[in-house]
């Protein structure tokens, strides 16, 4: 399985940046939609070489803790 990271920062003014690497295609999308449920609307992105590689099925699970 390969490996994913997801690197997140937060500038002095709030904004939110995000990336992900090692999914493969479009399912890196998923991805970033469970992120925009908790961090806001997407305002932009880029696209690395990965997202135009065949999509590769990925199953995930976000837990919110209150």
């Amino acid at each position: 399985m390969p490996q994913r990271e997801f690197e997140i920062t937060i500038g002095p003014d709030g904004t939110v940046e995000l990336h992900v690497q090692g999914y493969k295609g479009k399912s890196c999308l998923e991805v970033v939609k469970a992120f925009e449920k908790i961090v806001g609307e997407l305002k932009s992105e880029n696209r690395t070489s990965e997202f135009y590689e065949p999509d590769e099925v990925v199953q995930y699970r976000v837990d919110q803790r209150t």
